[in-house]
């Protein structure tokens, strides 16, 4: 048999308190960075670069998180002979949509930067296995 309660009990506290006043969500930097990094390796056009090129990963992310609005900034490689300005303007708009959508945290900004462009050829490719 299932217990119940008692005509006119009150709620769990949990249930019965105003979603509003529960308490806030703080979405770190890193969470922002990592959401980023990922948004803009799927982006047709931009290369993944291990630690040879420039001394660091690519693409990398920084984030500076308020609240719930953030400013990005991404750098990316491009695999030649994709458009710089088109492959930014992709990083962008991916990185802005998945950070909202997946750390539920507004963009303000999302500045990217295109700082290498790499021989197609030395791409690193994901492999199905």
């Amino acid at each position: 048999m299932a217990d119940t309660a008692p005509a006119g009990a009150a709620a769990p506290a949990d249930v019965a308190e105003d979603p509003a006043r529960r308490g806030a969500l703080d979405v770190a930097d890193r969470v922002v960075q990592k959401v980023a990094v990922a948004a803009a390796a799927r982006v047709p056009g931009v290369a993944s670069t291990s630690s040879g090129l420039l001394g660091r990963d690519l693409p990398a992310a920084t984030a500076r998180t308020r609240g719930t609005r953030a400013q990005v900034e991404v750098d990316v490689a491009i695999a030649w002979p994709a458009s710089a300005v088109t492959t930014a303007r992709r990083v962008r708009e991916a990185v802005g949509d998945a950070v909202t959508r997946f750390a539920g945290v507004r963009t303000d900004r999302v500045d990217v930067r295109v700082v290498a462009v790499t021989d197609p050829a030395r791409v690193v490719t994901e492999r199905v296995r």
